[in-house]
């Protein structure tokens, strides 16, 4: 075959390449599976991410190497995004700082407490939300820490009558771990979130705030965990920047359009307008 001939070919063939986003993550599969670990396949991971892309519209507005970024911490972790579990989920939000849309990796509740179990040092480790009108009591002694809980059938528990959440881990070793957040201490953690006012915060409030308090119990040391799992929840609610052994940027996509801006005062989920931006 003469060099033109197979140029003409190769050429022919990168433009019936599939350039989509489905078509770009299948291809992406070797990268995925050579960072997860046993037990999750590239397969499953490439389908839920085609899934997330399609129920999130929002997303195609987003750089591809972002969306992927994403994905490839889903695969380093070991969780699914957007799944019915809360494992992990891939949100499209403005960032202000690049003028652009782009896709953000959120760990969810269970996605943490995977990372807890995954010591093999916990026993049984809850989280709990308390209401107004539940009775809840606290206290600590020479014998060490005690509580008490009874949910009220009958109360409202309703994100705005949300009173506090705890969380109680029992160690292999015999150990106890308990702290627990004032509604207020959540709130203040949320308003700082980039994702505060849209996805799991807006519509799973509940589950985001036991999430919180393990996160909490992680960063103050008193939850077991390896050095992977610490720096994953200290960079959780971030979408890392992924590259090669080279220092060049994966997924890098210079071909692909640049998303459509939004303005800063604008919803990215809903399009209404918010608030007025101080220049």
């Amino acid at each position: 075959m003469g060099a033109i001939t197979q140029a003409k070919q190769e050429i022919k063939q990168s433009q019936q390449q599939d350039n989509s986003f489905a078509g770009l993550i299948k291809r992406c599969a070797p990268q995925l599976q050579a960072v997860m670990p046993k037990g999750m396949t590239p397969e499953r991971l490439t389908q839920l991410a085609i899934a997330t892309y399609k129920q999130t519209p929002k997303l195609a507005e987003c750089s591809v190497q972002s969306i992927l970024a994403c994905c490839m911490k889903c695969a380093e972790l070991g969780v699914e995004p957007n799944d019915i579990m809360g494992n992990a989920y891939v949100l499209p939000y403005y960032n202000n700082k690049t003028k652009r849309m782009e896709a953000q990796f959120q760990l969810g509740k269970n996605g943490m407490l995977e990372l807890v179990r995954r010591s093999k040092q916990v026993k049984t480790i809850r989280t709990q939300c308390v209401y107004e009108g539940d009775d809840f009591d606290y206290w600590e002694d020479e014998t060490g820490v005690h509580f008490s809980f009874k949910p009220n059938l009958d109360a409202d528990h309703d994100n705005k009558n949300l009173k506090l959440v705890y969380m109680s881990c029992h160690l292999k070793d015999g150990g106890f771990v308990f702290l627990q957040m004032s509604k207020k201490e959540v709130d203040e953690i949320r308003e700082r979130s980039k994702t505060s006012k849209f996805g799991p915060w807006v519509t799973d409030y509940a589950a985001m705030a036991e999430k919180t308090v393990i996160r909490r119990a992680f960063n103050r040391g008193l939850l077991p965990r390896s050095v992977e799992d610490a720096n994953t929840v200290a960079a959780d609610d971030s979408t890392p920047i992924v590259l090669d052994e080279e220092g060049n940027r994966i997924f890098e996509d210079p071909l692909a359009p640049e998303p459509t801006d939004v303005p800063a005062n604008v919803d990215v989920e809903t399009g209404e307008i918010i608030e007025e931006v101080s220049e």
